[in-house]
């Protein structure tokens, strides 16, 4: 019998990264993608600076983690570096490796990482308009900010330690009659998305991390309206020993809105509604991974969003090593 013939086929790197774009980050579920490595990385702070200037508008991303040395940027801006399946360390909220990538071309064609590790600062960059004009289609990842951009980056001046991103030439949010007051409403968005995701790493005078947003600090949105004393109901919180480690369960029965001043009401509504809140919530060390619905459970029709089960909030805590289990996609924001 004849060896197998090979041949050698990498992808072309222009069109493999406009494919990844399409994913399906938000602008919220990306900066979430963003900040889960500034916590990875043991930030205790991450500053996220939107700047409105039409076309060239940017958003940056600044933590106090313990940064990277050339190398390591080196692997965090290659796509794929981590394998995963590879065992991670128990707290590590990444899984595939693609995270800071994906999420930042979801939004912007140029992505610049600075970095600064022991006093010595390095600087990546991907470009995918250079790419596109790459006639022979390499992955080249540049040193360096793109020209006029360096003033971007002085925030990381002076620091011992820390990472910054740079998103700019944002054309999947600056489109054709987008306007400031566009941008403000997704500042908004964003900060309802990253008070609910992170809230638990968020809260309480001992939280692991403190998050602001264009200089205000960012609340955390607790959907169990943990301690009001108008909740009818919650269950103690059980614990399931399974074949990929333990799983915790506790059931919520929220207030009825007649128990709720107006204000209150509306607070705890949750971005989407008390409708589309209600459900299961699944959370991977703290963070959360999805926020409400019903996982598909049902036998013969599967459960909906109904008005009638409007109160029930469930908390799933699951570990790590449940990813592929619980079907945890890219953008870290379904299970099933």
């Amino acid at each position: 019998m004849n060896p197998s013939k090979s041949r050698h086929a990498p992808p072309r790197a222009g069109a493999m990264i406009e494919s990844l774009r399409g994913l399906g980050y938000s602008t919220a579920t990306a900066l979430a993608d963003i900040v889960d490595n500034s916590i990875s990385a043991g930030a205790t702070t991450v500053h996220i600076d939107f700047t409105w200037n039409s076309h060239n508008s940017r958003i940056t991303i600044l933590d106090n983690g313990h940064g990277m040395s050339d190398g390591e940027l080196e692997g965090a801006m290659r796509l794929g570096d981590k394998n995963p399946l590879a065992t991670r360390d128990a707290h590590d909220l990444g899984r595939f490796g693609l995270g800071l990538k994906t999420a930042s071309f979801s939004q912007c064609r140029r992505l610049t990482v600075a970095s600064v590790k022991a006093g010595a600062q390095s600087c990546l960059r991907w470009d995918l308009d250079e790419l596109a004009a790459n006639p022979d289609n390499e992955w080249l990842l540049f040193e360096g900010p793109a020209d006029g951009s360096q003033e971007f980056l002085a925030s990381l001046e002076g620091k011992k330690s820390g990472t910054l991103v740079l998103w700019e030439t944002l054309d999947r949010i600056v489109t054709v009659g987008y306007t400031a007051d566009n941008f403000n409403d997704l500042i908004d968005d964003v900060e309802s998305h990253l008070a609910m995701v992170f809230h638990r790493i968020l809260h309480g005078p001992s939280a692991r991390l403190k998050l602001l947003l264009n200089g205000r600090t960012v609340a955390p949105w607790d959907p169990f309206m943990t301690g009001h004393p108008a909740k009818p109901w919650t269950s103690p919180v059980t614990k399931h020993q399974t074949d990929y480690g333990i799983v915790s369960v506790q059931c919520h029965v929220m207030p009825h809105r007649d128990k709720l001043s107006s204000a209150e009401f509306e607070e705890n509504a949750g971005p989407a509604g008390w409708t589309a809140q209600q459900g299961f919530y699944i959370y991977r060390n703290e963070r959360l991974l999805v926020a409400g619905g019903w996982l598909g459970l049902g036998n013969s029709r599967a459960w909906n969003r109904e008005e009638t089960h409007r109160l029930a909030r469930i908390r799933l805590d699951i570990p790590n090593t449940a990813d592929a289990d619980w079907k945890i996609d890219v953008r870290k924001s379904k299970a099933r």
